[in-house]
């Protein structure tokens, strides 16, 4: 199915660098479920940016703000739509929100 994974700096004690790493061992461990397509959203310079590509974990490059503290990722085994179509891919979400889910949307 998918993999959801996150990292919540409550203290801002982790640096940019750690923060990455992190990630990094999160989402590779994550392939586990699904090697499709990565993504990540994260708060950063007080507006919400999401990274997200049709490639497996170990593939990406996570770069992430230095004031980010609550980071969500999502690994994704296609179930339903093409990964190549990057707007299928997890996390969703906009300006305000993000969102990720793990399972099928079969009333759509």
């Amino acid at each position: 199915m998918c993999c959801l994974f996150g990292i919540i700096d409550y203290g801002r004690s982790l640096s940019m660098s750690q923060k990455e790493h992190i990630l990094t061992v999160l989402s590779r461990e994550c392939e586990l479920r699904g090697v499709d397509a990565t993504g990540i959203a994260y708060n950063g310079q007080e507006r919400l940016h999401i990274y997200k590509r049709p490639l497996p974990a170990h593939k990406m490059k996570f770069r992430v703000l230095s004031d980010t503290n609550i980071i969500m990722g999502h690994t994704r085994m296609t179930t339903q739509g093409s990964e190549q179509k990057n707007r299928n891919n997890h996390p969703f979400g906009g300006t305000t929100f993000a969102l990720a889910h793990n399972g099928i949307i079969d009333n759509d």
